[in-house]
């Protein structure tokens, strides 16, 4: 997706020979968003499709992940879209 090359195999992400490991959640997360690029996911579908119904997490979890994935990537992939989620650009 854009430059990067998910591996759902391995849990690694690379961008130009460069290698990127992420945390399994960060990682779950990263690969939803990108596999719905261009779409908005909302916080209850990341809740829903990351945690699941059987955990409870507030929404500060996923802004802590995003914060990390964007530390890790940069701030170009992950938009985020006030008042509703997330999105994954690919541009």
């Amino acid at each position: 997706v854009a430059d990067l090359v998910i591996d759902r195999d391995s849990f690694l992400v690379f961008r130009d020979q460069q290698e990127f490991v992420f945390v399994k959640k960060e990682f779950e997360l990263l690969y939803f968003l990108a596999t719905h690029s261009g779409k908005v996911c909302t916080r209850d579908s990341i809740l829903k499709n990351i945690w699941g119904n059987s955990v409870i997490v507030t929404n500060r979890t996923i802004d802590v992940h995003i914060r990390k994935l964007r530390e890790k990537l940069g701030d170009r992939y992950i938009k985020t879209i006030k008042g509703v989620g997330y999105k994954f650009e690919s541009n």
